[in-house]
């Protein structure tokens, strides 16, 4: 499992401490809200011993994927505060964010990146042009913020593509820079442009009022402004646009002037800014020559200082009479004041940053939005009065009270960032918003008063007959506010020519102006409260922004200016209030409903926020008409996040503090009455705005969805994230399923290479389209050829390559990016598929999506997911052409891991610091056998983020693999100190503990009375008595049961709902097998139907129905092949179609703990075969998704003529235990029953075993490179009757194989001991003694429908059952050991006994030259982790009470041996631990031989030694053992091969009963009693005297003899048990099969 769990379990990165030294200390180190990596010193992720800083939090990933351990497939999950489901190995990535700060993580916009990308990459140096030109205290710029999870855009720049390397290029990639990428982990909230803490950054205050922004009049609505008044302020917007070079503005010059009106009064081009400090005049002017005409300046030389304003703006100075002059300098001062604030800030928090490590910076201050300019002539001073009925009066006693949740504690009301969207800029006019919308050139942006527009036809009459200033005092536009502030950057400004001076004069100038004209000048006060905000002085601001509301109520700035201004002193609620007021009165005052959204963000209140958003959604969206636009009725159930659409989360909530429903019935006129309506794009959102207001209702829609998701609504953040995708597509396509239609239709013919003008039909089949990384940055440009980009966004200001378009642009990939995620996985965890509704053909669909996406915004994320999809991708179809060469062994160029490896390196050309690529990178390789490369993409990933503990927990888990288990524990330990419940740490490190002996703190479990856990291990690794009064379980292995019993129990619901009476219907016709009576089949469906509606909406409803779907396919097979073969009769080829599982059954995940844990685990029998059902059922639900399972069941074989085709599918036909216990077999077979199929799943490593194998079986396929569907083709082909799994739940099986049903009859043994709790396995191998009647499932029939739905395979309420295969019974041993063939002392002349006694001395003395002649030597050659506490506790005792003898065991690994002595010394004293004797692991053929050494081996009662056992017994060395367990079949295997081993007859009986224990107790004392009989005379040369010389006589003679060594009857006796077993599957009949019972042939 991996996967990324980026700075905090998911941000895949996080920036490091600043270093003083570096080229980067010019910029502060604020939190990146434009996610680019930093190629620099100063922002690296960590220290190099991979530690962080202490101040760094690590929140959990709330939005992780992951797909499955390297040790097994797990639970693909979240990892969530509240819940606790399974970091996996590959992690998907939606956003990246959802951090808490440190104080050296701040953010960071695009435009300050820019310099040090400047000075790294030429590419990026022409970027000019920002801020004021040669200023000491530049302007702050502002891209509109966005979250981590909007994939920010790419400057387009023409990199090379590096994507297309093999590994090795993959370890040391030339990462070329492509532009801002959402790498994550910058510290960048979760909700869209609304910050971890709340507050939102704001978007940057326009210089003058665009008079686009103004409502014309029309026939039907009032003018907001007399034509005198916005004529000039026409004239005025143009000459200052026209300063800054705006093409619009210059384009459309002569519109702007009225004819009735003469030039604008005063002239209104404003030079650039007065310099102070170390201003660059030069520049400045250079800058004015460049971008302003060259008119005279109509104020005096930059260089001009405070007695010179005096004079020139002085009370009794001309333009001191020229009021408008007066505010447009001082409004100028204002924005000089901004400029200021911010490069100081700058400069403190750079400050802090290197000397105050963890210092929280403050706040930022968010400045309002500066009036517009006066007009002489107009009304702009107003009769001081308040009418209580406006909707924007001062008071809110009327509004309601909203739900106000607790801040979450330890959030820092000082934790800051810097604001770089709070100063407006020369060159443009624009004003910026999180979506991107920019308001410049020849896009008209005005936007009408809501609150107008809805009152408009009531009041249209009395409207009309208002006098003028009254009607221009009602109908405002709309003005725009900035954030909030909680900070003051200037106190006392100082007396000199700084710009707060300056600002403080600017302000006693207004102050005088405005006592002038008695407090009537609304224009002076607003810019007054601007000033006086800007200079820190809150409470005067307040007062004047009063002051405004007091003239005009309905003043929208001033009142959003005077929440931002009540948030800064302190009074949220009322700020909050005011902000409710303007949103209200005007649902498309965008600023102020981010601004709300924002600060209840802050408080927790996410619930309330969406309510905001949904309010604003309802309101304007528009009403359905058939005139109206045409706008899809979107059909998916993921569509719309509306009330009208479905339930939004405030509507299901039982308290909605956000009432914002008007009292009583309002009429809401036709939206083609809003004079907005003639404006280019009004409605195509879907909502009544223009369209260049479509970004902002997208970013805004796009942050609920976030916000939704992290509430744990996927249905609900779905449908958000799909209307903000539908947005962006102008509403052109039904629904995201007609998207993907769309998006298949078109990439389809690049794939297939077709002519540019031959369109192709939209994909019928599921069959995923596989496209390399480059052709997947074309979908967009296929999709949208005529608009060259998304239809709904070409009204969006500023042009395709403008900043703003590509943030709007960045915002839908993100929710295109969050949408497929949200369905990925829902494919993988039906928990988080709640409220989904599955895209028709999965994987393909989503892929189609992430290639849009990725098209749209080149994202590191995006290209994560799709590589994790298509590395499942078994694809059936020839692959994609690809040019690359790759020298990966199995791994096919174009296929979908070969495309994965590409996605892979693309994403980390985007950002190389992506720890999550690098993850699921490494686990890609691990998978196709690339270790040592895995081990590397591992190590990357942990060094970019030390605390990432998916990656730390799969480098262990594959440094373990190569041996190193010392390290393991180190970063099993690492991952769990940073995730303490992350299921596959905590048992990779119980597992890597346990494989050493490491025990202190190992605990047990006490359930049953200590039965399976007799003796526990406390923290000081003291021995604690289970069976003590109140004993309880406890330690690691507690955690262990725990954690499984917890994913064993959550995954009894999985596929609950699945059987929905439509399905129900659907599925019952697929099963019924059409055979007998017409009055038979009826009866068989209503028995069908009524146990499937029993099932329904229950638990094990997903595996029953998978169980009889695959019961169904066994069983379609059958009758196909007793029509063929039996009945000689021909059905329609439809009588055998393959049923199929429902669409919505996702697959299931599978514990974090294996099948081949639970040998060494104490397990219950429940849980062990719960284990194994889950693994089986996980296997089976993804092979019968694979598109390449035929439409049919795959025909059955032609009868056996004369003999049975077997196949033996296994990858261990090389040097591996099971080759050396086999290699006989496949020869041995009389072919004239049985003819052997051996394919062989790895390649040759060329040991003897691997060639006499392949030499000896009479067809041997080498399928190491083969696909899952080639190898089951082949089988087909080779028409097999009967395949046997040699591997079980072993490492390098291929179950799915099994899983596709491609031979009749399917077994397994020798591979695994244990259950498979499959339906794809219909036998095991066994006997009475390794598989007790009593452990087996009651019902044994298994054979048709009727046996599956009856036979209770999942739930019940019996829990003692393990097994429910069938079990074919052995007459002897089920093992097989070739050793009587292969053994080094089988060939040759046999030893006498004398002689053999001798040689074994003789070996004593070489081994042991120290230890006496009178020494018992017990022993244990097993692997460490079969040992466990209440074992080597027997062994401590059974030292002690033979005190001349030794215990000797093997460095198996070699850690262990300091672990086992430690113990030793603690439990039994220096004395016992010091005849604990360790030696190294001798080759195979040595360890044979030298097992004669000892006298007689314990063996380990958890899991028995199996080969191990064997190997000792062929040596003539006595075995004792005790089969702890009935229903572990690997605690039991020694006995059985110790019973194969002994003579028939009483003599051996009685040696079983003197070598098989009954109990603990028994197993000691039997040992005492052996060690004790036997003794050596000083010089005997070995010739004891004892019971146990009398066993080893016995075994030394019997070995030739005995069942467990005689290969051949092994074989004749399995070739018995294939007859009977294809026999009962001819007949139909079912059951265990008892060789005892059947003839014998031979």
């Amino acid at each position: 499992m991996s996967a990324g769990r980026v700075r905090n379990d998911d941000q895949p990165l996080v920036a490091g401490e600043s270093q003083s030294n570096t080229p980067s200390d010019s910029m502060p180190y604020i939190t990146q809200q434009y996610a680019l990596p930093i190629h620099h010193g100063t922002l690296r992720r960590h220290s190099d011993d991979g530690s962080q800083p202490s101040g760094e939090q690590t929140p959990r990933a709330e939005n992780t994927l992951r797909r499955k351990t390297p040790n097994g497939t797990l639970n693909a999950g979240y990892d969530g505060a509240a819940e606790d489901t399974n970091p996996q190995k590959h992690q998907l990535l939606v956003h990246e964010g959802y951090s808490h700060t440190s104080a050296a993580d701040a953010k960071r916009t695009f435009l300050q990146h820019q310099p040090r990308q400047s000075s790294d990459l030429g590419v990026w140096s022409s970027q000019t042009g920002y801020g004021w030109p040669g200023s000491q205290y530049p302007q702050p710029q502002s891209m509109p913020v966005m979250d981590s999870m909007l994939h920010q855009m790419p400057m387009h720049l023409s990199a090379q593509q590096y994507y297309g390397q093999t590994v090795p290029s993959a370890l040391q990639p030339s990462y070329q820079y492509l532009g801002p990428t959402a790498s994550g982990g910058q510290g960048t909230g979760p909700y869209g442009p609304y910050w971890h803490d709340g507050t939102f950054v704001p978007y940057r205050p326009a210089a003058l009022r665009d008079p686009r922004f103004y409502h014309h009049p029309s026939a039907h609505w009032p003018g907001t402004l007399p034509s005198s008044q916005m004529a000039h302020h026409a004239q005025m917007w143009q000459h200052y646009a026209m300063s800054q070079g705006s093409p619009w503005a210059a384009a459309h010059a002569s519109a702007l002037y009225s004819p009735n009106l003469g030039p604008p009064h005063g002239q209104a081009t404003p030079t650039p800014l007065p310099a102070y400090g170390e201003y660059n005049s030069a520049a400045i002017r250079h800058h004015c020559t460049d971008h302003a005409p060259t008119t005279a300046p109509p104020w005096p030389d930059h260089a001009i200082v405070s007695s010179g304003a005096d004079e020139e703006y002085g009370l009794f100075s001309p333009n001191g009479r020229q009021r408008d002059k007066t505010f447009a300098w001082a409004l100028q001062q204002y924005r000089e004041l901004l400029g200021y604030i911010h490069h100081h800030r700058r400069q403190q928090q750079q400050q802090q940053s290197r000397h105050v490590p963890g210092h929280q910076m403050p706040r930022p201050a968010f400045y309002p939005k500066p009036p517009r300019l006066p007009v002489s002539g107009s009304s702009s001073t107003k009769h001081k009065r308040r009418t209580g009925s406006d909707s924007l009066a001062t008071s809110a006693q009327a509004l309601p009270a909203l739900s106000r949740a607790e801040t979450a504690p330890g959030l820092d009301e000082t934790h800051g960032f810097d604001s770089a969207a709070t100063t407006p800029k020369l060159q443009s006019t624009s004003l910026w918003s999180p979506s991107g919308v920019q308001y410049q050139d020849n896009e008209y942006a005005r936007r009408a008063s809501h609150e107008q527009w809805q009152r408009q036809p009531q009041q249209q009459q009395q409207w009309t007959q208002a006098p003028p200033d009254q009607s221009t005092d009602r109908y405002r536009t709309l003005r725009r506010t900035s954030g909030s502030s909680v900070s003051t950057i200037v106190s006392q400004p100082p007396r000199d020519d700084s710009p707060p001076s300056r600002a403080a004069l600017a302000l006693s100038y207004m102050t005088k102006l405005c006592q002038d004209t008695e407090w009537q000048w609304t224009d002076g006060m607003h810019l007054g409260g601007c000033l006086a905000y800007g200079l820190g002085n809150y409470q005067k601001a307040l007062r004047w922004y009063t002051k405004v509301l007091d003239m005009d109520p309905k003043h929208l700035e001033a009142t959003s200016n005077l929440a931002a201004t009540l948030l800064a002193v302190g009074r949220r609620q009322e700020a909050e209030q005011h902000w409710m007021k303007v949103i209200k009165a005007a649902p498309n005052h965008f600023e102020a409903v981010e601004h709300l959204v924002g600060l209840l963000c802050n408080e927790q209140r996410s619930s309330d926020a969406i309510r905001v958003i949904e309010y604003v959604e309802r309101s304007l969206r528009q009403q359905k008409s058939t005139d109206s636009l045409k706008v899809s009725d979107r059909q998916s159930e993921c569509s719309a996040s509306t009330a009208s659409r479905s339930p939004c989360r405030s509507e299901l909530s039982d308290k909605v503090s956000y009432d914002f429903d008007a009292d009583g019935d309002v009429f809401t006129p036709d939206w083609r009455d809003n004079p907005a309506s003639s404006e280019p794009g009004f409605g195509s959102s879907g909502f009544a705005i223009s369209g260049c207001d479509n970004g902002r209702i997208l970013a805004l829609i796009h942050a609920k969805g976030n916000m939704l998701y992290g509430l744990g609504d996927n249905g609900g953040a779905a449908r958000a994230f799909e209307d903000a995708v539908l947005i962006a597509t102008g509403r052109s396509v039904n629904g995201i399923q007609g998207l993907v239609k769309h998006i298949l239709a078109v990439v389809s013919p690049s794939v297939h290479q077709r002519p540019p003008h031959q369109a192709a039909p939209t994909p019928s089949s599921a069959e995923p389209i596989l496209l390399s990384p480059d052709q997947a940055l074309a979908t967009a440009r296929l999709c949208f050829p005529h608009f060259g980009e998304l239809p709904g966004l070409q009204h969006v200001a500023g042009g395709p390559e403008s900043i703003a378009r590509k943030t709007v642009i960045s915002t839908t990939s993100n929710s295109l990016l969050s949408l497929a995620k949200i369905f990925q996985d829902g494919m993988s965890n039906s928990s988080r598929s709640a409220g989904v509704t599955p895209l028709a053909c999965g994987v393909r669909d989503i892929l189609a999506l992430y290639y849009l996406s990725l098209s749209l915004q080149p994202s590191p994320s995006t290209a994560n997911n799709v590589g994790i999809l298509l590395a499942s991708v078994q694809q059936a179809s020839a692959p994609v052409q690809s040019s690359q060469k790759l020298d990966i062994p199995g791994v096919i160029p174009g296929s979908g891991i070969a495309l994965a490896l590409q996605y892979y390196n693309y994403g980390l050309q985007l950002d190389q610091h992506h720890a999550h690529l690098y993850t699921n990178l490494g686990s890609l390789l691990k998978d196709i056998g690339q270790l040592d490369a895995a081990i590397n993409m591992y190590e990357r990933a942990v060094k970019c983020d030390g605390k990432f503990d998916i990656a730390l927990a799969n480098l262990a888990n594959a440094v373990k693999d190569k041996g190193r288990i010392s390290d393991a524990i180190v970063y099993y330990k690492r991952a769990v100190e940073v995730s303490p419940d992350f299921a596959e740490a905590v048992c990779g490190l119980a597992n890597a503990l346990n494989s050493v002996c490491g025990w202190p703190a190992r605990g047990g479990i006490a359930e049953d009375g200590g039965k399976r856990d007799r003796w526990h291990v406390d923290a000081q690794g003291m021995l604690l008595d289970a069976r003590q009064p109140g004993a309880t379980s406890s330690g690691w292995i507690k955690r262990v049961v725990d954690i499984v019993e917890k994913q064993l129990a959550d995954g009894e619901g999985w596929g609950s709902g699945t059987l929905t009476p439509s399905l129900l219907e659907d599925l019952v016709p697929q099963v019924t097998i059409l055979v007998g009576s017409l009055e038979d089949v009826e009866e068989r469906v209503s028995s069908l139907r009524r146990t499937l509606q029993t099932w329904s909406g229950r638990k094990w409803e997903g595996a029953r129905v998978t169980r009889l779907v695959e019961r169904a396919t066994r069983r379609i097979g059958w009758h196909w092949y007793r029509d063929l073969y039996v009945h000689k009769t021909q059905r329609m080829a439809s009588s055998y179609n393959r049923p199929q599982l429902p669409a919505s059954l996702t697959v299931p995940t599978a514990p974090t703990v294996l099948p081949f844990h639970t040998f060494t685990c104490p397990m219950s029998a429940k849980q062990i075969r719960m284990i194994s059902q889950r693994n089986g059922l996980r296997i089976s639900v993804s092979t019968l998704r694979s598109p390449w399972l035929p439409k049919q069941v795959y025909p059955p074989p032609q009868p056996p003529a004369p003999y049975l085709k077997v196949g033996y599918v296994s990858s261990d036909f090389n040097n591996h235990p099971l080759a050396h216990l086999m290699q006989s077999v496949f020869g041995l077979h009389n072919t004239k029953r049985v003819k052997a199929y051996c394919y062989a799943t790895t390649a040759s490593d060329n040991s003897v075993h691997r060639q006499q194998i392949q030499a000896e079986a009479p067809v041997f396929h080498d399928a190491s490179s083969w696909s899952a569907e080639r190898i089951v083709n082949q089988i087909v082909h080779d028409e097999i009757h009967i395949l046997v799994n040699l591997n079980g739940y072993t490492r390098g099986a291929r179950n799915e194989v099994f899983a596709a049903r491609p031979a009749p009859v399917q077994m397994s043994f020798m591979g695994f001991a244990g259950t498979l709790g499959a339906e794809w396995c219909d036998y095991l191998l066994a006997d009475e003694t390794a598989i007790p009647a009593d452990t087996l499932r009651p019902w044994r029939r298994n054979v048709d429908l009727e046996d599956a739905l009856v036979d209770e395979n999942n739930g019940g309420d019996d829990d003692g059952w393990v097994y429910g295969e069938n079990i074919i019974y052995s007459r002897d041993t089920f093992f097989c050991c070739d050793h009587k063939q292969s053994a080094p002392d089988a060939h040759g002349t046999r030893s006498s006994w004398d002689e053999e006694q001798k040689q074994r001395w003789h070996m004593r003395k070489e081994l042991f030259p120290q230890i006496t002649d009178e020494t018992i030597i017990f022993a244990n050659f097993n692997q460490l982790y079969k040992i466990d506490p209440t074992t080597f506790r027997t062994w401590l005792r059974i030292l002690a009470r033979v005190p001349n003898s030794i215990l000797w065991l093997l460095r198996f690994p070699d850690l262990g041996e300091s672990h086992i002595l430690a113990t030793a010394r603690l439990w039994a004293g220096e004395d016992v631990a010091s005849r604990v004797i360790f030696t190294d692991v001798a080759p195979k053929h040595l360890h044979i031989s030298r097992a004669r050494v000892c006298d007689v081996v314990l063996d380990t009662a958890e899991c028995n030694a199996h080969t191990t056992a064997a190997d000792v017994l062929w040596s003539g060395t006595p075995l004792l053992t005790l089969p702890r367990y009935s229903y572990k079949m690997c605690s039991r295997m020694a006995a059985s091969i110790l019973k194969g081993a002994l003579p028939k007859g009483a003599e051996g009986a009685q040696a079983g009963k003197d070598l098989i224990a009954a109990s603990e107790e028994d197993y000691e004392e039997k040992a005492v009693a052996l060690g004790t009989s036997l003794s050596y005379a000083h010089g005997c040369n070995g010739m004891g005297v004892g019971r146990l010389m009398d066993l080893r006589k016995m075994l030394y003679h019997a070995r030739w003899t005995s069942a467990l060594f005689d290969t051949k009857r092994w074989v004749r006796d399995l070739e018995d048990a294939y007859d009977v077993a294809w026999t009962r599957y001819v007949n139909g009949t079912g059951g265990d099969i008892w060789l005892d019972q059947v003839p014998n042939r031979s």
